[in-house]
């Protein structure tokens, strides 16, 4: 029983010296990261991705950025934005890389967006023939939706 007591009295003391010890965060590097990594754009359209949440341990960080079908989205690269402008309908992938200096080591971190490349379309709905002096309602659907639309006869 004085063993046992002996063992407790030693573990209890030794419990309380480990947490009066003051204890370091451990905090996790933070890593760029995409603003998006999918998109779907209809020809003719752009959108920007922008690289969020370079540490700012990463001195003179550079973005760069390449498609993998040139031929369905190209890419334009400005600091940290990147910007995708889609040309033919297919899929392309987007790779982004920034690179910069960690204490006084070259980092890099590689990040990918798929791009999806639509054409637009058009719909129009009215009847097949016209009584003259008549009138006839005609209404016309497009994708993507904030595209204009004007008729003419």
């Amino acid at each position: 029983m004085k063993t046992f007591k002996k063992v407790l009295a030693s573990t209890l003391a030794a419990a309380m010296v480990v947490t009066a010890l003051p204890v370091t965060p451990a905090n996790a590097a933070a890593a760029p990261k995409l603003s998006a990594t999918k998109a779907t754009l209809y020809v003719g359209q752009s959108k920007a991705i922008t690289v969020k949440a370079i540490p700012s341990t990463w001195k003179s960080a550079k973005v760069t950025a390449t498609s993998s079908k040139k031929s369905v989205a190209t890419v334009k690269t400005s600091k940290k934005k990147v910007t995708v402008k889609a040309v033919k309908a297919g899929t392309a992938k987007v790779t982004v890389k920034v690179t910069g200096k960690k204490s006084g080591k070259a980092v890099k971190k590689t990040l990918k967006a798929t791009i999806t490349v639509k054409n637009p379309a058009l719909s129009v709905s009215a009847a097949s023939e016209v009584a003259v002096g008549s009138t006839e309602a005609i209404k016309a659907t497009v994708t993507p939706a904030n595209t204009k639309v004007t008729y003419t006869t």
